[in-house]
């Protein structure tokens, strides 16, 4: 990349921050007019307006919005290569943007999450606890984790980091009135609670005859939060099909029993998928070295 046009993206990302050329300019210690020539070489060679500008007012379009989030992992990347080389070059700092799946994120990456920025001052943190999968290239992800099994992808590197047990489960209150499922196939005469993600219920899976069976048993109630779901079961509104990491504490202290244990399909693993590089900077990396010490 040419220099003019890593100075043209400094200016644009100073023009995107400051909401204005004139902040910009004042930020980055240059003309309001050399801002403005900066961003307008950068339009021109993408072919794209990045700003709406009125005389009042300077807002990013969507073009610019998509552009910004790519620029400024970008600059983020060359701060934290140019500082790797110095004296400071094994602390993480910078912006580490990472996602992982809601229930999974909230409940086991957070805790962690938040002990490691408490311990590197430098560090920023961008993270999206959502079960939607994103291209971790196309979005700059520095770290996914992913439940399930994933593809094959000459430009990522896929670790298992542990695997997802699911059970189902009901309260006492429930099983007080209701039979308890000796079968999977006995769950159609069960209410049942489902996990929707992106429109689509979450398959109960079970081993049965030595195969491979997926249920998506009916459902008075679907929900797109696993605690949620675990809320409403506790409280003795039906089944649900969820991972043990969830619901462990409340099997252990009798608000919920596991049913079908027998038909238990094996665990599906737990990835972490980050892009291929010789290069691995250190807020990568020492988060991969927390993640599979302590989960």
């Amino acid at each position: 990349m040419a220099p003019g046009n890593i100075n043209d993206i400094v200016a644009f990302v100073a023009a995107a921050e400051a909401g204005s050329f004139v902040g910009a300019a004042r930020a980055r210690s240059m003309t309001r007019s050399g801002i403005a020539k900066s961003v307008a070489r950068l339009e021109d060679r993408l072919g794209v307006r990045l700003f709406h500008r009125t005389t009042r007012s300077l807002g990013l379009t969507d073009d610019g919005r998509l552009f910004l989030d790519r620029c400024t992992q970008i600059l983020a990347d060359l701060e934290e290569a140019e500082l790797s080389m110095s004296d400071g070059g094994g602390e993480p700092q910078g912006l580490f943007r990472m996602t992982a799946p809601m229930t999974f994120g909230r409940l086991m990456v957070l805790p962690l999450l938040n002990d490691f920025i408490a311990s590197w001052p430098r560090l920023k943190a961008d993270v999206s606890f959502t079960d939607r999968v994103s291209d971790i290239i196309e979005d700059g992800i520095d770290l996914a984790i992913r439940i399930g099994e994933t593809r094959d992808n000459s430009s990522l590197i896929i670790r298992t980091l542990t695997h997802q047990h699911d059970v189902v489960v009901a309260s006492p209150t429930y099983l007080s009135t209701h039979p308890a499922p000796q079968h999977p196939d006995d769950l159609s005469g069960h209410t049942c609670l489902n996990y929707v993600s992106a429109g689509q219920k979450r398959a109960w899976r079970f081993v049965v005859e030595g195969g491979i069976v997926q249920v998506k048993p009916h459902a008075r109630l679907s929900l797109d939060s696993g605690e949620a779901l675990r809320d409403v079961a506790v409280s003795g509104a039906g089944l649900a099909f969820l991972p043990s990491y969830l619901v462990d504490r409340d099997l252990a202290d009798g608000r919920l029993v596991t049913l079908l244990a027998d038909y238990a399909a094996a665990p599906v693993p737990i990835s972490i998928i980050y892009p291929s590089r010789r290069y691995l900077a250190p807020k990568v990396r020492r988060f991969i070295d927390l993640l599979t010490r302590t989960i």
